[in-house]
């Protein structure tokens, strides 16, 4: 019986289970469960969930059917039992404390309302006092920080809004430019009484009245810088042009100097309110910072540096001086009228050449939109170069009195600390100045007229330059560009070469040949032009009246053979002086051909000044002769491009020839001798340049001196050092001498004399 048990238990559940009689938790027992997603349509409490798949509701036995004991197995078989119903899937268990977790949730749902009202609140608010603070600035803008700058932005607006009404008013404009005019005019006459004070007067010795001399450029250089400085604006750019020209006495050119960066600056105030009329926007609406002390100050506008509201980009903000449009038109017409009337006193003072250059290129250099194609123009020139120095900022933005460029961190050339600490040599900046210009004139033919030391800027070289060096050369202000044709060009190459060539009666016949055919200079006046051209005494046979050279020397006879280069010696200067000087008629010459010369060639005459000056300013160890190297070779590839076009014209017109083929290989030897030959020139001149440095440190060393002073004397910052308090001194007694002559003018000098 008891054994029996178990089966019967079996057979039992075996007979339930197929009459659908077994429940969940017995089957849940002896039936694995195959877990499926829950869904509605298989709901636990649905009826139709028990039922087995396939089979009519009605072949189910009723719940009530009684359960049947049997003791014995049946006799007979049983058929096998029908398909069973899936099982039923559960995704998640059953909640263990449903009442606990129903508690959480609504905690959940109060806390998220809170923390919903919460920002709500914190967003109405913010967005009243968007609101408010908008309503109450509506009285005056907002202005972008100021660095440097004491004032309130209350103050600011008044000031702004004042320049805008004095900008736009027209009253006093007459009074104002007659008092112009009586600046310029009252230091031209006390300049002109005291040199003929000074020359009637008898002097001991010689070097007593050389020093008279030198004493009264000063003094007289200092009255029209003070004069110039005072009226700005077009006289400015006279006195830039003053500073350029080698011809003129030293103390001339170096009291000219400071106009070129170092003018007195204009009130930011005065710069808004021309910005705002320029361009519709004030400075707040602009930039998010601007710097109120500008990094320059030139003669028709300065820089400022400031931060671009919507990029957060470094500019440099240009903006052009408010009164310099309103009285170019006057000044302009007051130099024709004094040029005018000079020319009718006086006709061998010819001065129209100066007048006819300001009326040509003062309204495009008052038009930043012109400096802005300029710029495109110059950096699309140097795109072409694998290798260059040259970079070029970009020029976001530009309107006629405002504009703006890509901001660059640099120094001046002759800044030679800057240069030293960022172990640039000044040797290699001094040669690439050279190729830079030379690459723009005689290649592009497109060159950059105005290149002193306000308008270059050296810095060192980024991880995306194409410089071969560590330092880029970095041309600002491009206002003023010449085009040159390439006939003339060509011909100025040509005489280029012939002054680097001996002087042989060929190649002194050559040199006046082409002197014509580019300045329209007879022989007469050849030697003014070879030296205003080189910026020395002159070759061998250059002037046959005057055969010497310096201190009674034969003179040299090739560029190459000459004992300075860019920066003359002291010899050569007081030379050069004495014979402007004590010639008779020889001032009258060099103003004969300023005017002869035409105005491209005039510009090309100046920019061989300014590159010469810039050379000077580096105090470089290459030697003399280096810069003329260097312009001479482009000057071979400028003529050997010519040649190359010339015998292709012939080949065409006239066929291959012998003699076509004896004159190209003419010009080829010629291009080889000049271009490659000078390249090794170069190359032995660029060893002096690393031996002088060498030489000047370990001598210093040798000397007793401490390595920073050794490496100040060889970085050339102690020759700068000296020449620049000798400069120093002399402007402070031309100063003292000026305000003296201004305190007695005033009656204050009778009083401190009587005191």
């Amino acid at each position: 019986m008891l054994r029996r048990q178990p089966w019967t238990q079996s057979r039992r559940l075996a007979g339930q289970h197929q009459h659908g009689l077994l429940t969940n938790a017995s089957c849940s027992r002896h039936c694995p469960v195959v877990h499926r997603p829950f869904s509605s349509s298989s709901s636990i409490f649905s009826p139709s969930s028990s039922r087995p798949s396939g089979s009519a509701s009605s072949s189910s036995p009723p719940a009530s059917a009684p359960n049947v004991h049997r003791r014995h197995p049946p006799k007979h078989r049983y058929p096998p039992p029908s398909q069973q119903p899936e099982p039923i899937m559960y995704d998640q268990p059953a909640i263990a404390n449903p009442i606990e977790t129903q508690k959480a949730r609504d905690n959940f749902r109060k806390q998220s309302r809170r923390v919903a009202a919460g920002v709500a609140v914190a967003l109405a608010i913010a967005s009243a006092y968007w609101y408010t603070a908008d309503s109450l600035k509506a009285e005056g803008p907002e202005h972008p920080q100021l660095k440097g700058l004491h004032e309130t932005p209350e103050e600011m607006e008044r000031k702004v809004q004042k320049a805008q009404k004095e900008l736009n008013n027209s009253g006093g404009f007459a009074i104002i430019a007659i008092k112009r005019s009586t600046v310029i005019a009252k230091a031209v006459a006390l300049c002109v009484w005291d040199y003929r004070k000074t020359l009637n007067a008898s002097y001991p010795s010689s070097s007593e009245s050389n020093e008279a001399l030198r004493q009264c450029h000063l003094r007289s250089a200092q009255r029209i810088l003070k004069a110039l400085q005072t009226n700005g604006g077009l006289y400015i750019k006279l006195g830039q042009h003053i500073s350029s020209v080698i011809l003129l006495p030293p103390e001339w050119t170096n009291t000219m100097k400071p106009l070129q960066d170092q003018n007195d600056p204009t009130p930011l105030y005065e710069l808004e309110a021309m910005f705002r009329s320029e361009t519709g926007s004030s400075f707040s609406e602009a930039f998010s910072e601007i710097d109120e002390k500008p990094l320059g100050v030139a003669s028709l506008a300065q820089v400022h540096k400031a931060k671009d509201r919507k990029t957060g980009q470094w500019l440099a903000i240009k903006l052009m001086h408010p009164q310099v449009e309103r009285f170019s038109d006057v000044d302009m017409k007051t130099v024709n009228y004094l040029v005018g009337w000079v020319k009718k006193v006086f006709p061998q003072f010819e001065f129209t050449w100066l007048a006819e250059e300001m009326n040509a290129n003062m309204p495009l250099e008052m038009d930043f939109r012109h400096e802005a194609e300029n710029a495109r123009r110059a950096e699309k020139d140097f795109a072409d170069y694998r290798k260059t120095s040259v970079y070029i900022p970009k020029v976001p933005w530009a309107y006629k009195r405002a504009m703006a460029l890509e901001y660059i961190d640099g120094r001046r050339p002759d800044d030679l600390a800057y240069l030293a600490e960022h172990s640039i040599d000044r040797n290699k900046v001094s040669q690439e100045l050279s190729r830079v210009f030379a690459q723009m004139l005689y290649l592009h033919g497109f060159f950059h007229a105005d290149p002193h030391g306000g308008n270059v800027l050296i810095r060192p070289a980024p991880r995306s330059s194409r410089s071969p060096h560590n330092f880029e050369v970095v041309l600002l202000d491009h206002g003023l560009y010449f085009d040159i044709d390439k006939g003339l060009r060509t011909d100025y190459a040509r005489f280029w070469l012939s002054l680097l060539s001996r002087s042989t009666p060929d190649v002194m016949a050559q040199r006046r040949r082409l002197a014509k055919r580019i300045a329209n200079i007879d022989d007469d006046l050849y030697p003014i032009l070879e030296s205003a051209i080189t910026g020395r005494s002159g070759l061998e046979g250059s002037d046959p009246d005057n055969p010497n050279g310096v201190k009674g020397k034969k003179r040299a006879s090739s560029i190459l053979d000459m004992e300075t280069g860019s920066s003359m010696s002291d010899d050569e200067t007081d030379h050069i002086r004495k014979t402007v000087m004590e010639k008779e008629g020889l001032f009258l010459n060099i103003l004969e051909v300023l005017r002869r010369v035409p105005r491209r060639m005039l510009m090309v005459l100046k920019l061989n000044d300014l590159t010469r000056s810039l050379d000077a300013s580096l105090h470089t160890t290459h030697g003399p002769t280096r810069p003329f190297i260097i312009a001479a070779r482009y000057c071979a590839l400028a003529v050997w491009d010519d040649d190359q076009h010339q015998i292709k014209e012939r080949r065409k017109r006239d066929g291959l020839s012998f003699g076509l083929l004896r004159d190209w290989f003419s010009c080829w030897t010629n291009y080889l001798w000049f271009y490659r030959g000078l390249a090794f020139l170069e190359s032995l001149s660029n060893i002096r340049a690393r031996t002088s440095k060498i030489l000047v440190y370990t001598g210093a060393i040798a000397s007793g001196k401490g390595v920073s002073s050794a490496s100040k004397k060889a970085s050339g910052l102690e020759d700068q050092s000296k020449r620049r308090q000798k400069e120093e001194e002399d402007r402070k007694r031309a100063e003292a001498a000026v305000q003296k002559e201004e305190d007695v003018e005033g009656g204050t000098g009778l009083t401190k004399k009587s005191s």
